[in-house]
């Protein structure tokens, strides 16, 4: 039986955002997880629906497939059944398929008052001010795209862009009026193969896929940043990327998590470092600058180095999973394995949250 006080509730997790009070809040395969301001965790699923920060909340499946916060501060959970609007005490469901031409949620993302949600092949939906309007793929706004899987605002230049399973990259440069959706590109290259869209706290988006991380930023175009050969001399997969405030950018492969900067990789952090594997599925800057990582079995997070003067860096031991006992984070200490020296990855340890091997949904 899972714990959903303890620890997430599962390690299978589809999206991750800052919540109002300070939290951070997770939804996975196993419903959504909650890690509060206090280093607390909550956890509700179908099968274990109960009080919320955001309302009392009976979600609609097990699987949550995107969690967002809309300009009220009220949850929009999406699940591959219909979608669940917060009103404060309780969630209203959205599942009329004259709303949402396809209920599997695939992405949802706030865009001023707006709300935008991705459902299945049906392209993109809007909700402003209690109306919905369908962004059809072949539509006369050229959006060009059935299966979109991420979306992020640039808020620098105030638009929406939007990358798709193997429709490539396009982009929204003004809401108001009639939306007309334009495709991104480099050169000739029409970036079909490119999918994963993540924010630049500094202006523009990365781009992503397997191999390549791009730059795009609608008034500059698209600079290249890196490919998989500049990681490693040895062929590794790209997994996810995210940026932290001072502008280092994380890579998430199957060969551990990269720091990049405009030299080059700053770290290279592995299983031996402390993060139990190597194969790193996401990431996820918190509002706190916490790197969160998720790797087969765990979830944890790196601690922002800024206004630590040294942090070393050991290995963690990965004992037996247990669910009941979770550490918190407010006094976190890096266990010593005997042989390894100290310091040798000054500035970053991870510190995990729960384990989750046993965890199964509710």
């Amino acid at each position: 039986m899972p714990d959903y006080h303890s620890g997430i509730a599962s390690t299978g997790v589809k999206d991750t955002i800052n919540g109002r009070y300070g939290d951070v809040i997770f939804a996975t395969d196993g419903g959504i997880s909650v890690y509060t301001e206090n280093g607390t965790w909550y956890s509700v699923n179908a099968r274990n629906p109960g009080e919320t920060a955001y309302g009392s909340l009976a979600p609609l499946e097990t699987m949550v497939t995107a969690v967002a916060l809309d300009p009220d501060g009220r949850l929009w959970l999406g699940y591959p059944n219909g979608l669940q609007i917060g009103d404060g005490t309780g969630y209203r469901a959205v599942k009329d398929l004259d709303l949402l031409k396809n209920l599997n949620v695939n992405c949802i993302a706030r865009w001023g008052d707006e709300m935008w949600i991705a459902t299945g092949r049906a392209g993109l939906h809007r909700y402003q001010d209690g109306e919905w309007t369908w962004y059809k793929p072949a539509g006369p706004e050229n959006l060009g795209c059935y299966t979109i899987v991420s979306m992020a605002v640039d808020a620098a230049s105030d638009a929406l862009v939007i990358g798709s399973e193997s429709d490539g990259i396009r982009v929204l440069r003004d809401r108001t009026g009639d939306a007309r959706f334009e495709q991104v590109t480099y050169g000739s290259d029409t970036l079909r193969r490119v999918s994963g869209v993540r924010v630049d706290p500094f202006g523009g988006v990365y781009l992503f896929n397997r191999t390549t991380v791009l730059h795009y930023a609608p008034d500059a175009g698209v600079t290249p940043v890196l490919n998989a050969g500049n990681l490693s001399a040895f062929p590794v997969v790209i997994n996810d990327v995210a940026t932290t405030a001072d502008g280092t950018l994380y890579i998430a492969s199957d060969n551990g998590i990269y720091r990049w900067n405009s030299s080059g990789v700053v770290r290279h952090i592995t299983s031996g470092d402390g993060i139990r594997a190597n194969a790193v599925k996401k990431l996820f800057v918190d509002a706190y600058g916490r790197c969160w990582f998720v790797v087969p079995g765990n979830v944890g997070y790196i601690p922002p180095t800024a206004g630590h003067a040294t942090l070393d860096l050991s290995a963690v031991p990965v004992p037996t999973p247990v669910v009941t006992e979770t550490p918190l984070p407010q006094t976190p200490v890096p266990a010593a394995t005997p042989g390894e020296a100290a310091g040798l990855f000054d500035g970053v340890w991870a510190f995990f949250e729960g384990l989750f091997g046993a965890v199964n949904s509710g």
